[in-house]
């Protein structure tokens, strides 16, 4: 079990994963606050990560472009801070979720 409860920056950590599908859901990623391409090209990553504390996140560009198979709820995220949101799901084949109760002021 990884304790990443003081993680900052989640830049990458999976990209390109293709076999990564491991149910890291109870990860305390409430100190996060950037999620740049964090499962990008994470091909086979389709965990529900719905109770993620998103509250700190400023940057979720890329995080899920190019997944084939993620399509998880994260309607309860709160995304409050995030600013920037580009490609997020870009070429995610199989997301088709609801946001739209996303809070994304601040997007720029």
């Amino acid at each position: 079990k990884w304790d990443v409860s003081n993680v900052v920056d989640f830049t990458r950590i999976f990209q390109g994963k293709d076999f990564f599908n491991e149910p890291i859901g109870s990860w305390n990623v409430s100190h996060g606050t950037k999620m740049v391409m964090m499962f990008s090209k994470a091909q086979t990553f389709h965990q529900d990560i719905s109770a993620w504390d998103t509250s700190n996140v400023t940057d979720m560009s890329v995080m899920f472009a190019k997944t084939a198979y993620y399509n998880q709820d994260s309607s309860a995220w709160d995304t409050s801070s995030v600013i920037d949101m580009r490609y997020m799901f870009y070429k995610a084949r199989s997301f088709d979720q609801d946001i739209l109760t996303w809070d994304m002021s601040n997007v720029t």
